[in-house]
């Protein structure tokens, strides 16, 4: 019979074949029991199929197990005996049912565990046969090698790298937020000058904002252009120098106009006050300079038949605003021409102060410390960190500790003492009498306001050699009202009243020149002279 005859279906055909043509009879059912354990014969061999069930599965109820010995036929076995161990030959046999079932076959002979073995001989033979789909392990078999699952493909979520560099930006603020937190005294409550107060020229806030701003200009500066801000420290006695290739002197209104243009950024959509149609005062040129970080144009015209001088200023940022005493230090018995300190602290533009030392009035503080409280008679004006001017009117601030709560509450660096207020929130003020400065009488005059923010319009009206009337403070007080102001507020008068720029007075001041004084107000480029362009 050859392997192409075998026909499965007829099992008791094909084992009488195998056995001679004898048939073996299934014997009866009988109660299932363990028989004692028989040692495999030395003549039998344990072979291994080439079929897997796959191929040709085995119902559970016809499962029969099939031996060949190359000597003897077994002897038939009754339910009391042993039963044989049936192996497969492959000689003969395509397929056979795998070895690690046990069920019950045809003729009710439970197949006989093989002979025991050692450990890694059973964790070898159990790795090589198969297992029926559906049967569980059991837990002490040995662990079966897994085939290798394809690596998992994951994914990856590309994140802008604007995205990151800005995340990454935000973990490093806050970051350098506490460290400043924890390092620095931003506004002492105290007030007093000392330069751990005076270099912590910023709120917190102001700081980390400038910080990121100027991070992302670095970051960002091959996509998009982003104006980076620069500041000064408030206890800095010396500005950086401003670009010599700034300042600029014409006749022409245009040109400034041209370089009013170039400026369209540092003005942010505000007006100035310069006008192209202005009654200029003739032969007398129109000064100006400009960076990133500043603008000023100064000029003089003709106003109500008097010669005003201008000086229109707009910087980047309110640290820009600056105040200077002669030897940098209150209540110095030195006095000094306003051009020499404006050129040694490297002012753009410059103007008197209101000559402190000469007087013992208002409220007077510098570098956030309050010097001078006698508030009783005079306005005084308080310029803030954020470059905004305030005021307080006489009488006012007269309480104990009200003048240093007024200085922290509103970050207040400097104060002046002078007055009397100009324009206050855009109206116009009028004075009928004034303790100081002789308001009704005809004198040169100074003053600085402010248009918008960050934006301030500096005068003077003074004696001229063509004899042209002074003003009182009433008059003072509506001709830089005409300039739409919203803020003014007048500094010392007299041979004191000047505006310097590109190294001396622009007005003409009272007898032909200056006199020595104890302060000035400035504005200063912040651009560092290492890193302009």
């Amino acid at each position: 019979m050859s392997k192409e005859n075998y026909d499965f279906s007829d099992l008791d055909a094909i084992l009488a074949e195998f056995r001679g043509g004898e048939t073996v009879e299934p014997p009866k059912e009988t109660a299932p029991h363990t028989p004692a354990p028989r040692q495999p014969s030395a003549t039998t061999e344990l072979l291994d199929s080439p079929f897997t069930f796959d191929e040709q599965p085995a119902p559970a109820e016809k499962q029969v197990s099939v031996y060949t010995s190359s000597q003897e036929e077994p002897a038939p076995v009754d339910e009391l005996s042993e039963a044989p161990t049936i192996r497969f030959d492959p000689a003969t046999l395509e397929a056979a049912p795998p070895q690690d079932e046990k069920p019950a076959g045809r003729f009710g002979r439970r197949r006989e565990s093989p002979a025991p073995q050692s450990p890694a001989e059973d964790a070898a033979e159990s790795a090589k046969k198969p297992r029926r789909p559906g049967r569980k392990a059991k837990a002490e078999k040995p662990e079966k090698p897994k085939a290798e699952k394809p690596p998992r493909v994951y994914k990856k979520v590309r994140i802008p790298w604007i995205l990151r560099a800005l995340m990454s930006l935000v973990f490093m603020v806050f970051a350098l937020g506490v460290i400043a937190w924890t390092g620095l005294n931003v506004h002492p409550a105290s007030g007093t000058l000392s330069f751990s107060s005076a270099d912590a020229k910023l709120r917190l806030s102001d700081k980390l904002d400038v910080y990121v701003n100027n991070a992302a200009s670095d970051a960002l500066g091959d996509l998009t252009y982003i104006k980076k801000i620069y500041t000064l420290q408030e206890s800095d006695t010396v500005s950086p120098v401003p670009n010599p290739n700034g300042f600029g002197r014409t006749n022409d209104p245009a040109e400034v106009q041209a370089v009013i243009q170039k400026a369209s950024l540092l003005l942010d959509g505000q007006r100035m006050t310069f006008d192209v149609s202005a009654d200029f005062v003739p032969d007398e040129p129109i000064l100006y300079y400009f960076d990133d970080t500043i603008l000023v144009v100064a000029w003089k015209e003709y106003i109500e038949q008097r010669c005003c001088t201008f000086a229109e200023v707009k910087i980047a940022h309110g640290s820009q605003l600056r105040r200077k005493l002669a030897e940098d230090s209150y209540s110095s018995s030195v006095q000094l021409y306003a051009s020499d300190m404006a050129e040694a602290s490297n002012a753009v533009v410059a103007m008197n102060g209101d000559f402190y030392a000469f007087r013992d009035l208002g409220i007077t503080a510098y570098q956030r410390k309050l010097y001078r409280n006698n508030p009783a008679q005079v306005d005084s004006c308080f310029f803030t960190a954020s470059g905004d001017m305030l005021f307080s009117r006489a009488g006012e601030l007269m309480g104990e500790g009200e003048a240093e709560a007024f200085i922290q509450a509103n970050d207040v660096v400097f104060a002046v003492a002078f007055g009397p207020i100009l324009v206050d929130n855009g109206e116009l003020q009028y004075c009928a009498g004034y303790p100081i400065g002789e308001v009704n009488t005809e004198y040169s005059r100074s003053c600085i306001a402010m248009t918008d923010d960050l934006h301030y319009l500096l005068m003077t009206i003074n004696h001229t050699p063509d004899a042209r009337p002074r003003a009182t403070i009433n008059e003072l007080a509506r001709i830089i009202y005409s300039k739409n102001v919203r803020k003014a507020y007048t500094l010392d008068g007299g041979q004191t009243a000047e505006i310097i720029m590109m190294g001396g007075p622009i007005n003409h001041v009272d007898f032909g020149e200056e006199r020595a004084v104890s302060d000035i107000i400035y504005f200063a480029t912040a651009i560092p002279e290492e890193v302009r362009s």
